[in-house]
């Protein structure tokens, strides 16, 4: 991915969260950055079920980075409370339902990369 390619990755993703009822307020650079990493995280999941889809971890990373570099967020925290979730998830509901959440959201995260790199 080129460096031209990232920062209109990063443009897409502010006004793809624009569009989103849940922060059509006023979508902060840590929400943004949360949900980047959320989409990281539940991706590297389905890529190792072979799960196929259009746009890789690599992606989500990538566009995490971006974030992180504008606005100072530690991009790895946010990765690791992604991952803390979605484990709390699977203690609660089971390992087998969460994991199926988790690859539905991998297949969200796909649609909404889609949307960002159009």
């Amino acid at each position: 991915m080129t460096p031209k390619s990232l920062i209109s990755l990063a443009c897409g993703i502010a006004l793809l969260a624009f569009s989103q009822p849940v922060l059509a307020k006023d979508p902060s650079p840590k929400k943004l950055l949360e949900m980047s990493a959320g989409c990281a995280y539940v991706v590297s999941i389905a890529e190792g079920s072979e799960v196929n889809l259009n746009y890789g971890s690599a992606d989500w990373l990538g566009l995490v980075r971006i974030i992180e570099q504008r606005t100072g967020l530690d991009g790895e925290k946010a990765i690791q409370t992604a991952k803390a979730k979605y484990n709390k998830r699977a203690r609660v509901m089971g390992a087998d339902e969460a994991r199926n959440h988790m690859l539905k959201r991998a297949r969200d995260c796909d649609r909404e990369m889609a949307v960002i790199q159009s």
